[in-house]
């Protein structure tokens, strides 16, 4: 059994490889576990029982054993398979997954719906740490769900010294069964001794010894059997493990130790590279380098303003994907990285603004949707000048619906006191940035898109609540926003061409916007359109027609943004293009506002 599985292990390895070099994707968490899928699916029938991986990035190789190895090219690409756990697109995804935490929680669900299941987890040692595992661990342990098995995959030696030299021991010892005789007859000992000090001498030796014994003995504590830890990549010792978890009575963790990249020796050697990558060069393992895109320009440009030592960069585990690292290399005092704690993290630097400093929070926007509690309660209640930069803000892409940055400026627009700027240009993203230094009359958002820059020389400067007139002409007026400015500026010939004529505004100031020029130009154009890369429910072109409406003013607003807020995975250009945000469908959905009266 054992060569015939190394040989499934192999194969599926060199499949990762040659379509993620592809495709893209994330490659490192995937080979890792190879062996650790391979067995489950040995010991465990996928079609019977309840499997759920948290984040889901590490469940390529359950998409190669659930009925898609024929699909697995199309990973990542348009109408092709997801990146990540989707009910929609196969019955053996039981849960969407795309977000840190949520697979704990939903095992509790499954569990106590399906007690004669067994519900198997896979989660990640930085998962575990979010809040909402923690939570789930604490409420499986007191209620002792019997029929919910954890698999902590350890793929970044966090405990490597405490268990390193001894995991091979601890095996050994664990499964024979000792290791839980030897604690049942101390603890049976223990209880029998009436000397008081005696009893309480003999406890903290047992104590003692099981934490020296087991670095993961606290999780017992709460409930839990304990099994591990393991080799991740022996297939024979996953196997005698699983199996034993499988009949164990009660909540059981297994913790199993991996190597991430884990048979590319490219991946192997820079793991936070190849977690998640884009299209790469098999026998090289170098990507090729594209233009500059607007979070690099951010990265430049908070590193210049760290000179000033009140300021604080911090992300959730995302240092090098907004663009720190240099921050984090020249201050790294300063540039704090709270793991997959986004509330946390919010928290974290409303403090530090309280206390007269001057915060970054940078964090992906479709992360800090788990914040928003902490947006509210510290931050806009006591009106603090904590700066969030929100990167991936609008479409993203191949990472699809879960990935998507199409909520964050709703509840931006939604909570008081939140001054909110979307640069047009690479040159605006820079000005923001300046102003956004001395900025502490409240927080202040400044959103950046998953792209790459476009620079335009504009003769006015960024300024908060002023719009800027970048082309004039008559009968429309377009009134566009980050991206959207580049994409009509695209095509504004083309639309020429077909009889379109207009103003284009560059609206880089959401929260306050321009209200006296909106209020002068308002009727000076036959057509009003509002470009926004977002989702159309309380999004900016919404606060222009409150506002007008609010003063009576009775005129058509056309909104062009994204007509829907859950987008499935396909390059960002192909989603703008099908949203009719881009090139000829944008042209087309204009000319349906124009001419529909029309006809």
């Amino acid at each position: 059994m054992s060569e015939r599985l190394t040989e499934k292990c192999k194969e599926i390895r060199e499949k990762l490889i040659q379509v993620v070099s592809k495709n893209g994707g994330h490659l490192g968490p995937n080979l890792g576990v190879v062996e650790l899928t391979v067995c489950l699916n040995e010991v465990f029938d996928f079609s019977k029982e309840i499997v759920l991986f948290d984040v889901g990035h590490q469940a390529y190789v359950y998409k190669l054993l659930t009925g898609r190895e024929d699909k697995f090219e199309t990973i990542r690409c348009k109408n092709g398979i997801s990146p990540f756990m989707d009910p929609e697109e196969s019955e053996y995804d039981n849960f969407v997954s795309g977000h840190a935490g949520t697979a704990l929680p939903a095992a509790v669900g499954f569990a106590v719906a399906n007690p004669d299941k067994k519900v198997i987890v896979v989660v990640g040692d930085a998962s575990i740490a979010n809040g909402h595992s923690l939570e789930a661990l604490n409420y499986i342990g007191y209620k002792k769900i019997e029929n919910i098995i954890v698999i902590l995959n350890d793929n970044e030696m966090s405990i490597g010294k405490n268990v390193g030299y001894f995991s091979k021991i601890l095996e050994r010892v664990i499964l024979s069964g000792t290791y839980r005789n030897f604690r049942t007859e101390v603890k049976s000992f223990v209880n029998k001794v009436r000397a008081n000090k005696l009893k309480e001498i003999l406890e903290r030796l047992e104590a003692s010894l099981k934490n020296f014994l087991t670095p993961m003995y606290a999780i017992e504590n709460i409930g839990f059997n304990f099994f591990g830890a393991v080799d991740g990549h022996n297939i024979e010792s996953l196997l005698t493990v699983l199996e034993k978890a499988k009949i164990s009575k009660g909540p059981s963790l297994l913790l199993v130790k991996t190597q991430k990249g884990k048979g590319y020796s490219f991946a192997e050697k820079d793991k936070e590279k190849f977690h998640g990558i884009s299209p790469f060069n098999i026998t090289t393992g170098e990507i090729n380098k594209g233009a500059k895109t607007y979070s690099e320009v951010f990265g430049e440009k908070i590193a210049e303003l760290g000179k000033d030592e009140k300021i604080y960069a911090l992300s959730a585990g995302m240092i090098k994907g907004t663009c720190l690292d240099e921050f984090d290399k020249i201050y790294p005092e300063r540039c704090i990285d709270t793991g997959i704690a986004e509330g946390f993290l919010v928290t974290f630097a409303a403090a530090l603004a309280k206390s007269g400093k001057r915060p970054y929070v940078c964090v992906y926007s479709t992360f800090l949707q788990r914040a928003v509690s902490q947006l509210i309660h510290d931050v806009s209640i006591q009106n603090l000048p904590v700066r969030f930069i929100i990167d991936r803000s609008g479409v993203v892409g191949q990472d699809g619906k879960t990935h998507n940055g199409v909520y964050d400026l709703s509840f931006f627009l939604s909570i008081e006191n939140y001054t909110v700027l979307w640069p047009t240009t690479a040159k605006e993203l820079k000005e923001a940035l300046d102003i956004s230094k001395n900025f502490d009359s409240g927080p202040i958002v400044i959103r950046i898109p998953r792209d790459n820059i476009f620079d335009l020389e504009l003769n006015q400067k960024l300024e908060i609540g002023r719009w800027k007139e970048i082309k004039k002409g008559k009968d429309n007026l377009f009134i566009t926003t980050g991206s959207m400015f580049k994409e009509l500026y695209d095509i504004k010939e083309k639309l020429l061409e077909r009889g379109i004529d207009g103003t284009i505004v560059a609206a880089a100031s959401i929260r306050p916007f321009d209200e006296e020029y909106l209020l002068n130009a308002v009727e000076n154009y036959k057509n009003i359109f509002v470009l926004e890369e977002t989702y159309i429910k309380n999004s900016f072109s919404t606060s222009i027609l409150e506002f007008l409406n609010d003063r009576g003013i009775s005129k058509k607003i056309y909104r062009i943004s994204l007509k829907n807020a859950i987008i499935p995975h396909a390059k960002r250009n192909e989603i703008l293009e099908e949203e009719g945000l881009k090139g000829k469908k944008l042209i087309e959905r204009i000319e349906e506002f124009i001419y529909a009266e029309k006809y």
